[in-house]
């Protein structure tokens, strides 16, 4: 039989004789059948040019939130070149002047096929300063050509149109670099069957390729750190640090609502701004009509109690990053820089969760599995995605994420401990990671309890420890957690009157919260919301995005949303697979496998029900579900190893992998699309590299 690193070499010279195929023909057929092209210039001034102010799409949301709706008009420009009468045209190419921004552009024709109207030829994004190609196919003779593109920037001209213009021949070596890399991985598992290693946390290589996993993963969120960079930082005020103290009223910083609790924090709790009186004369300011009719200038999306605003963020980020980073820096750091932060720790929590559960839940873990499941569960619950959208609310589940690794890591490696000090350690640390969980989000207290109890119930009721041994362990976990759990119930009844009230029921926003109820009516659009909502498929880059469609929120609040179900994660696909498990005796892993799964129903319903469905919420199931549906995949890939097939490691690791992919593609094509705004050269570069046309 061949060897195996002989069969890899081989496989390897074909994986790159076929990228390079596909990159150096494939990817350049347009360039290689347009090079013969006679190129023919049209005279932009000659077209008939109108430009008309169209109305702003707003939705239900805008409609009550004016802050949300767009400051400027939006410009519709339409240039037409008729009495054309051009055969063979094939491509055209297009240079638009105006500000930095995207500009979509649309082409319609008018040709022998379709003289009595215009058809659609093609669509796309362009950017001021950069030639955009088009493929432009006429049938018959091309009698008029349109070209109509929307924009908010008054300045935005057509500025130069030639039609057969040869398109650039262009290697990326990106683009080759994300064909070839993940064939050969392929190649590397199929031909040395990796599955069959069975992961040995004392061997140094082992080590070493888990810790490349986990680079890698970082290295994925510096990138999109670097993505998010905008070309002028103080743009855009979630790029932007700022000085502190402030130089003016909060009002002026209101979406940077860290940065203002921070400053609140100095001043015992309350914002430093006063309320509009128009809006404490309202008999309801919680009513976003009312608001809207007394035209009151409203600190959206705070708490209003007793004539004063506070801030209904949790406090771990200010806590636990705000406050460390202005005393090292001097200055406040923006929701970008706070996001990355918590995306490399969600990252890094991630894998040191995975490692532990590993350990306690699979008998014969195989490495690569162990490898690709952690990626998929360290990216899979959005954590890019959230850098991508860093503003307030995402930074909120961003931080919970991150200790909801953290706890539960803590949580699994204090159940190994031996040592009586090292295992008291684990367990204070993990009451604390618990507490500071909930602190940056309050919903994240049932995930972590539907792993954490469980887990501490097994301990207390081990008849292998002494009763002593128990107690100390109860104490450990207990007494700061109810020391926690006294400071948050402190701390929100000196701000809302109540111990159990973290700013709900006082919040402005988009509906009056008040009338918001737990109802079981809910639970079927919830389920549908948060589990089985899809993603749209497309051939344009980013390829998947969430779904927009109209749900049913509270009461009679109809809202919007884009949003995607949990279940669109397909590592979460192997919890289904719970039961299949082989080792039936382990009753204690299952139940604690039922207890976190049966946990993220309720906490479905209480997000629908509390704020409705958006994919940001989606976030507090996900870590969850990929955590347990990738431990299941791993216990069952290393049963199927073990008995020398690798069908379930096959499955499982297209799982993962596919798991990645989809959270790298709503990087990009997420509701916020923020990477389009700060930096988009650079997404116009992807977007022409991948996108299939």
């Amino acid at each position: 039989m061949m060897p195996e690193r002989k069969r890899f070499l081989i496989w390897a010279a074909a994986l790159l004789a076929v990228c390079l195929l596909l990159e150096g023909v494939i990817f350049q057929q347009d360039a290689l059948r347009t090079r013969g092209l006679t190129p023919v210039p049209l005279d932009v001034s000659a077209a008939a040019v109108s430009r008309e102010e169209v109305p702003a799409e707003n939705d239900d949301i805008t409609a009550v939130m004016p802050s949300a709706q767009s400051k400027k008009p939006v410009y519709r420009t339409e240039a037409v070149f008729d009495g054309l009468a051009l055969t063979g045209i094939e491509t055209a190419a297009l240079i638009f002047s105006g500000d930095t921004q995207l500009i979509p552009v649309r082409l319609l024709v008018s040709d022998d096929a379709y003289r009595y109207g215009s058809a659609s030829a093609d669509s796309f994004p362009a950017l001021p300063g950069r030639t955009a190609y088009a493929r432009l196919v006429s049938h018959g003779a091309l009698r008029c050509l349109r070209v109509v593109f929307e924009t908010d920037d008054e300045t935005a001209a057509l500025t130069g149109l030639t039609l057969n213009a040869p398109v650039p021949y262009r290697f990326s070596l990106l683009r080759f670099c994300a064909l070839l890399l993940p064939a050969l991985l392929a190649a590397a598992v199929i031909c040395m069957k990796l599955w069959r290693v069975t992961l040995d946390r004392r061997r140094a290589a082992h080590r070493a390729a888990y810790l490349a996993a986990f680079l890698c993963c970082a290295a994925l969120v510096l990138a999109v750190r670097a993505l998010c960079t905008p070309f002028d930082s103080a743009r855009f005020p979630y790029t932007r640090a700022l000085e502190y103290p402030f130089e003016n009223s909060a009002y002026q910083y209101r979406s940077l609502a860290h940065a203002v609790l921070y400053d609140a924090l100095t001043r015992g709790g309350t914002v430093d701004a006063e309320p509009d009186e128009r809006l404490l004369a309202l008999e309801n300011p919680y009513d976003p009509t009312a608001r809207a009719e007394s035209g009151a200038e409203v600190m959206f999306d705070y708490a209003l109690r007793d004539g004063k605003y506070y801030s209904y963020f949790g406090l771990t980020p200010v806590l636990v990053f705000y406050a460390p980073f202005h005393l090292v820096m001097g200055y406040l750091p923006s929701y970008l820089t706070a996001g990355c932060f918590f995306a490399l720790l969600t990252v890094a929590a991630a894998f040191l969760c995975v490692w532990e559960a590993a350990r306690r839940f699979i008998p014969q873990a195989s490495l690569l599995i162990v490898c690709l499941g952690a990626a998929a569960v360290a990216l899979g619950g959005n954590a890019l995605m959230l850098l991508a959208c860093a503003d307030r609310y995402h930074l909120a589940i961003g931080c919970m994420q991150a200790f909801f690794f953290l706890a539960l890591w803590a949580a699994l490696a204090a159940c190994r401990q031996k040592k009586r000090a090292a295992r008291a350690l684990m367990f204070v640390l993990c009451a604390v990671f618990t507490v500071l969980q909930v602190w940056s989000r309050a919903t994240g207290a049932l995930a972590a309890a539907g792993w954490i109890a469980p887990m501490f119930v097994l301990v207390l009721l081990n008849k292998k420890r002494a009763r002593r041994n128990k107690a100390v362990d109860a104490l450990c976990f207990l007494l700061p957690l109810a020391a926690g759990a006294a400071a948050i119930m402190v701390y929100n009844a000196r701000r809302f009157g109540s111990p159990f009230e973290f700013g709900q029921f006082w919040q402005l926003t988009l509906e009056d919260t008040r009338y918001n109820r737990i109802s079981l009516r809910e639970l079927g659009p919830a389920i549908y919301a948060y589990f089985f909502q899809g993603l749209r498929l497309s051939s344009d880059f980013p390829f998947l995005s969430p779904e927009s469609g109209l749900v049913n929120h509270t009461g009679n609040w109809f809202y919007g949303v884009v949003n995607a179900g949990a279940l669109t994660m397909p590592a979460a696909w192997g919890a289904a697979l719970l039961f299949a498990l082989p080792d039936k005796r382990r009753r204690g892993k299952l139940a604690v496998y039922l207890c976190a799964l049966l946990v993220t129903v309720p906490l479905a319903l209480i997000d629908y029900c509390a704020a409705g469905a958006a994919h940001r919420y989606v976030c507090d199931l996900l870590p969850t579900l990929c955590l347990a549906g990738m431990l299941v995949m791993a216990e069952l890939a290393g049963r199927d190893a073990a008995e020398g097939r690798g069908r379930a490691s096959a499955a499982a690791s297209m799982l993962c992998a596919a798991t990645v992919f989809i959270a790298l593609c709503l990087v990009f094509g997420n509701y916020r699309n923020f990477i389009s705004r700060y930096n988009p050269a650079d997404y116009l570069t992807l977007y022409n590299l991948f996108t299939l046309r």
